[in-house]
């Protein structure tokens, strides 16, 4: 049992490093990925700009101006002027949020706020690598010590109380 114990406390703590190390990667291309994916939002909404300067106004009032038109069509056209503001606006604060977050703190608001479309493409097109980050690898090791502690513990809680019974019954 012993050697069991042990066994799983080097797979569970190697598992964690090496693991956790993958973290900073990951986030750093789904930066990469949001970087990209604001300059084409903010490409289109820049079309959308000259149009609207074209006519001495603003983007706010070209969409306004077009999606109250009887035409279905350039109604739709409107709202989809405002969904493109609204998109660029959304990636523009997480592109921001992510660049001011210190490298632990970046994760955290990944997990918390995040662009599905992105993050489903940036985890569908990862490869896994063997480089290890020091500072992830040791967070990860410490979660699978604490890991390994609470497995064990758990295993052994009913033969303890079993134990503790028996003592009892004496």
């Amino acid at each position: 049992m012993r050697l069991l114990r042990d066994a799983t406390l080097v797979i569970l703590t190697l598992a964690g490093a090496v693991g956790f190390s993958q973290v900073p990667r990951f986030v750093q291309e789904y930066e990469q990925r949001l970087g990209g994916a604001l300059q084409e939002a903010r490409r289109q909404l820049d079309r959308y700009e000259v149009l609207a300067l074209g006519e001495a106004g603003t983007v706010e009032s070209l969409s306004r101006r077009l999606a109250a038109s009887a035409d279905p069509t350039v109604a739709g056209l409107g709202r989809a002027i405002d969904e493109q503001a609204a998109r660029t606006a959304g990636l523009a604060a997480h592109a921001e949020a992510l660049a001011g977050a210190g490298r632990f703190r970046k994760p955290i608001l990944l997990l918390r706020h995040h662009d599905r479309e992105l993050l489903a493409a940036t985890w569908a097109k990862y490869d896994y690598t063997l480089t290890l980050d020091v500072a992830f690898a040791a967070a990860g090791a410490l979660v699978g010590l604490v890991l390994n502690a609470a497995v064990w513990g758990a295993a052994g809680w009913p033969r303890r109380r079993r134990a503790e019974a028996q003592q009892v019954l004496r």
